[in-house]
């Protein structure tokens, strides 16, 4: 496809073309992506915000008037993405000094290291029974603490693949073991 202005890359894009969106997309995403990872400080998420922006604008392609259209909307979803990522961090981490600071200093005792032994017989398990190559995925990253790009080089596959394997394998396991961990609060906490 030869190099066509923004107006009509987003012409075509609202026709749906693949082509003129890939071609647009590799045009505009180096400065979002600059833009996200001054914010956040991290690749990854820099990556994850950018794809975000890219995702959604295909998704209302068929909703964007051309000739209203300018590369700020970009801009401002990636600035939107941003500050919904702050967001949810502040609440996670909020979340967790909320239950710190509930329960102030805490005095470990043999039940609760038997507790502890229980969850990690009940998450090993739980990784035993992951498909083959998410299980190897999931073992790298947390066990062996490779990073997702060193993970993609020895398992040769492409990295998003190594994010999209590692974020299904905390999904099941998240559900598996939530189940432990209700009944454990349902006996001892009642």
């Amino acid at each position: 496809m030869k190099k066509l202005s923004q107006n009509e890359l987003i012409i075509l894009i609202c026709e749906g073309n693949i082509k003129a969106f890939d071609q647009f997309y590799k045009q505009t995403w180096r400065p979002l992506y600059q833009v996200a990872y001054r914010a956040t400080g991290s690749v990854d998420d820099a990556k994850d915000l950018v794809q975000n922006v890219f995702v959604n604008f295909w998704n209302i392609r068929q909703e964007i008037e051309v000739n209203r259209f300018h590369i700020s909307y970009l801009y401002t979803a990636l600035h939107n993405g941003i500050a919904n990522f702050y967001k949810k961090e502040a609440v996670r981490k909020n979340g967790l000094q909320k239950v710190w600071d509930a329960h102030g200093v805490y005095e470990y005792t043999n039940e609760d290291e038997y507790l502890a032994k229980e969850l990690a017989v009940q998450i090993d398990r739980h990784i035993d029974d992951l498909p083959e190559k998410m299980q190897q995925v999931f073992i790298l990253s947390r066990r062996e603490h490779l990073s997702v790009n060193d993970i993609s080089r020895e398992l040769n596959i492409a990295p998003r693949t190594v994010k999209n394997q590692l974020s299904n394998a905390l999904r099941i396991l998240r559900a598996k073991v939530g189940v432990f961990l209700s009944l454990i609060f349902i006996i001892f906490f009642k």
